[in-house]
């Protein structure tokens, strides 16, 4: 009951996305569904939901789960909309993202580790929503980056790739800011929450 009333409060709240154009109406609801999702896990994740998560709730991102937001960049506005992030820790790129993800771990159908010339690459697929989510951010958004923040044992931004065209595969590869080892414990604690959340909305 008092998730069906999380639910409910969620579905109501209004939802104003700063960094998109007011007559984005399209993006705003996508945006305002992926939230809902995202809540929908930290839930599940977080109470430890289900006989195949008994001691979730104990356990912090990186030790059995990850998870992974995907921010758009925006102009600092002052407001709680902005949020200040830095990618590459060898040399620091800061730029300012809207606080509210766009596509989170609710929106991935698989994570995968691979190989690529000269090191390692992941690679997100998004399910349906996620895909058409991201189709729509990245037709309206060129020229931005977008942040992909992940908490596993620590919380980082593994990269922030600009937008230079239209995504309509659902697909992205990006080289991480991190180790071979830390890719395959985020890789691997991504399954693990896909696989929950799945399990979930059955």
């Amino acid at each position: 009951m008092r998730r069906l009333r999380l639910i409910t409060l969620l579905c109501c709240l209004p939802m104003t996305y700063k960094g998109c154009p007011s007559g984005e109406r399209q993006e705003i609801m996508m945006s305002k569904a992926s939230m809902i999702k995202h809540y929908l896990l930290a839930i599940t994740l977080i109470t430890g939901l289900g006989s195949g998560c008994q001691s979730m709730g104990d356990k912090k991102p990186g030790e059995n789960y990850s998870l992974i937001m995907l921010h758009l960049e925006q102009n600092n506005d002052g407001t709680k909309y902005s949020r200040k992030m830095a990618v590459y820790r060898a040399d620091p790129v800061i730029f300012y993202v809207n606080s509210e993800p766009f596509l989170s771990t609710a929106d991935l159908e698989q994570a995968t580790l691979m190989e690529a010339i000269g090191g390692f690459a992941l690679q997100f697929q998004f399910d349906r929503h996620g895909t058409a989510v991201l189709e729509s951010f990245t037709t309206s958004n060129k020229g931005k980056r977008m942040a992909i923040f992940c908490q596993f044992t620590e919380p980082r931004v593994l990269a922030a790739p600009m937008i230079t065209k239209r995504n309509a595969t659902g697909i992205i590869r990006f080289t991480p800011d991190c180790s071979r080892e830390e890719a395959e414990r985020i890789i691997n604690g991504l399954a693990t929450a896909i696989k929950e959340i799945k399990s979930k909305s059955k």
